[in-house]
């Protein structure tokens, strides 16, 4: 009742446009999505009707401007390359569908920005169109950035791999080459004439006095471990060479499935020296195009600060930072904090974790900045080398989901107002199975059943810890509604104040608004009273069906008897007629003692398996007439079962039929068959019943016979309302039964 209540609340139209004004009022504050939305005008034109801040800032424009046509494809805001998509994106929302796109647009600043654009169009069934297209818009600007910086590290670093002088060779596990660097491939073929190919075997290619120390140290790179070994000749060839080789292990999804193998050549220290100077720019290349900003210092003074820490304090050139004091960049509230870091690190060369500071920029403004260092020790001087991270971004970003936090947990708060107000017990859970709001009815079902108290934030079996096999249960039934499963189950439990109780539990998921799984609710209603009051119901209608079979077996019985006092009659008259007579009332009333029995030994009462009744009809008529050795019969049914209404007329009718074929069909010792076919069809039951005797004499008309029994047929199956007649068949006499029977 109070759900109905709710709802009917929810429709009222006034209120719904009350909600819907709170929440565009919100929606600048809660999201961070650029919101609209555009209404189709009855000609095709586009109205921009509404938007958030975000959207308004971005587009640069205010909310006067709204409620103006809508160029839906300008060229002077999007991308040329992106135009035909833009295009052909408008055709499908205004068909209907939903659209989700990236594309490319001009800012207020002409800078390009790149967009991903939700879509969702709204049909009006009375004009049969879309009248209104909601969307958001999220900005992947910053994201295309660091993907192309990202790209641009991948392809410096296979640069660098390829350009280094170092040998570098890459084997998995089976020891064979996956890579080798230019320098390798072509310092080994010029050193030592081996071709380094991949999936070539390395072990094949090392002088056989140092295979068994290469294996090893292969092997505790594999480990985990990275080592170093000096040989001298590791190849099999004449030049006397000393090869300084190291064994990294290389991590892929958490295994080391490969080792990098580097190869220095230190016969010479020249080339040392070299590939040391070479290696020095090319790191100082990578520092150069680095996304953080990258400092060196020594003595308290700047030595070097890479371009893009030059721009992160707002100078134009290293000529005015360097040889300055780093105290000068640091604001004062940071400064002793960073004096400390750094005459720790200088005594004991550790690396520094990263930590918040603030720096001064050239004009004098504040940024947040988070830094890590490392000290090290060049040419007998201390050097210090910072990386600095602007985090201004990072920190406004905090501050507004902290914003975002206080009013989600204001509507928990209304939210959870209306949950206690609910009779039922309601509560709903995290992925990890922790409670994250229950209401009070729920909170005493717990210490009504288990005698413990659930608190937000505690693991759902945690109310059933002692009883392991109620923990399993619990458990089964919350992840069957983690996995999407909505469900309804019944239980019977015997809990600490009630002896028992009949709950009904109602398991659904909960997802946001990605419509990705973040939960599952719960919602339990107490119907022992209804599970008693259904009882009492199922006991009644028990105790009725035990009377009703109770009563047919009567009735059979009471049937029984009066066929045999007919069957006494007919030994106390010498009348062949009389006796023809009472035999066939007796035959009659059999016939409606055996569908009563079959009502009583079924399994229901409230129809009966006639399928099963027409054999055992036929075996008493057979035995009946005397006729068992002379005359079979066949049965050819579906599951068929009828209740009273239609099985005792149906059963007459086949009484009299079958007993005309037992009489006249077969004279003297002339075998046959009867035969029964009965189906079912949509409106009814067709029935085929007929025999291969002598027929009947053409001049018999079935409907309009003067014998008693095909009097009875026809008003009987008249009474039913079926159409009932003979068929013309070569041999025998064969009647055709359509009997409707309402659904």
């Amino acid at each position: 009742m109070a759900l109905a209540k709710l709802l009917k609340w929810f429709q009222n139209r006034n209120l719904r446009k009350k909600i819907e004004k709170e929440i565009r009022a919100l929606a600048p504050e809660v999201f961070n999505d650029y919101l609209y939305r555009v209404d189709v005008l009855d000609n095709g034109n586009l109205i921009l009707s509404w938007a958030n801040e975000g959207f308004l800032k971005f587009c640069g424009i205010s909310a006067e401007d709204l409620n103006q046509p809508w160029a839906a494809a300008d060229p002077k805001y999007f991308h040329q390359d992106d135009l035909d998509m833009i295009r052909q994106r408008v055709r499908s929302l205004l068909s209907g569908s939903s659209r989700t796109d990236e594309y490319r647009v001009y800012g207020p600043d002409g800078q390009i920005r790149w967009l991903r654009d939700h879509a969702h169009p709204i049909w009006d069934p009375v004009q049969k169109r879309v009248s209104q297209i909601y969307g958001s818009i999220q900005d992947l600007t910053p994201l295309r950035k660091s993907e192309i910086i990202l790209q641009d590290q991948l392809s410096y670093t296979n640069i660098l791999l390829d350009s280094t002088e170092e040998w570098v060779i890459r084997v998995n596990q089976t020891g064979k080459i996956q890579y080798v660097n230019s320098s390798g491939r072509s310092e080994v073929r010029r050193q030592f004439g081996i071709e380094l190919l991949p999936d070539s075997k390395i072990l094949s290619l090392i002088s056989e006095t140092h295979r068994e120390i290469f294996q090893a140290q292969l092997n505790k790179a594999f480990s985990g471990a990275k080592v170093k070994w000096h040989f001298s000749k590791l190849f099999p060839v004449q030049p006397n060479s000393e090869l300084e080789v190291s064994f990294a292990p290389l991590s892929k999804e958490g295994t080391i499935k490969e080792v990098v193998i580097f190869l220095k050549d230190v016969t010479l220290r020249t080339v040392w020296e070299t590939a040391l100077l070479a290696s020095e720019e090319k790191y100082r290349k990578l520092v150069e195009v680095s996304p953080d900003a990258i400092g060196l210092h020594a003595d308290g003074k700047v030595i070097y600060i890479n371009q893009t820490g030059l721009k992160m304090l707002g100078y134009e050139s290293m000529e005015e930072v360097e040889g300055r004091p780093i105290a000068e960049f640091i604001h004062p509230d940071s400064r002793q904090v960073v004096a400390e870091r750094v005459l720790k690190a200088m005594l004991k060369s550790e690396p520094l974790e990263p930590i918040e500071e603030k720096f001064i920029r050239k004009d004098g403004t504040e940024i947040s900045v988070e830094v890590s260092g490392v000290a090290f020790e060049q040419r007998g001087q201390k050097l210090m080398q910072v990386i600095v991270r602007d985090i201004t971004e990072r920190k406004k970003a905090e501050l507004e989901l902290s914003e975002l936090r206080k009013k989600i947990l204001q509507t928990n708060d209304r939210l959870q107002a209306i949950i206690e107000g609910v009779k039922e017990s309601i509560c709903a859970v995290d992925m990890d199975l922790r409670v994250i709001s229950c209401n009070t009815a729920f909170e005493l079902m717990v210490w009504k059943l288990y005698g413990k108290r659930i608190t937000v934030g505690q693991s759902i079996w945690d109310i059933a810890i002692d009883n392991p096999e109620e923990k399993e249960r619990i458990i089964r039934n919350w992840s069957r509604a983690l996995t999407g499963e909505v469900f309804k189950m019944e239980r019977k439990i015997s809990g600490l104040i009630k002896d028992s109780i009949v709950l009904e539990i109602n398991y659904s998921s909960i997802r946001d608004e990605s419509h990705n799984m973040i939960g599952a609710t719960q919602i339990i209603r107490d119907v022992t009273d209804r599970y008693q009051y259904e009882e009492t119901l199922r006991k009644s209608l028990e105790e009725k069906e035990v009377m009703l079979k109770e009563i047919h077996h009567r009735v059979k019985n009471n049937l029984q008897v009066v066929s045999s006092l007919l069957s006494l009659q007919t030994d106390f008259t010498d009348d062949p007629k009389l006796v023809s007579i009472l035999k066939e009332c007796e035959r009659r009333i059999q016939s409606m003692a055996l569908v009563h029995k079959e009502l009583y030994q079924n399994d229901t009462i409230a129809d009966a398996d006639f399928t099963e009744y027409l054999n055992n009809l036929l075996v008493a008529l057979v035995q009946s007439y005397g006729a068992n050795k002379k005359v079979g019969y066949s049965i050819e049914s579906q599951d068929i079962r009828l209740n009273l209404d239609f099985a005792i007329p149906l059963a007459l009718v086949f009484n009299e039929l079958v007993s005309n074929s037992l009489k006249y069909a077969f004279p003297g010792d002339r075998k046959g068959e009867i035969f029964i076919s009965i189906s079912k069809k949509d409106n009814g039951l067709s029935i085929s019943i007929g025999d291969n005797g002598v027929g009947l004499p053409k001049n018999v008309n079935v409907r309009n016979s003067e014998g008693l029994g095909l009097q009875l047929v026809g008003m009987l199956l008249d009474k039913l309302k079926a159409k009932w007649g003979l068929e013309t068949v070569d041999i025998g006499t064969r009647y055709k039964i359509e009997l409707p029977i309402p659904k």
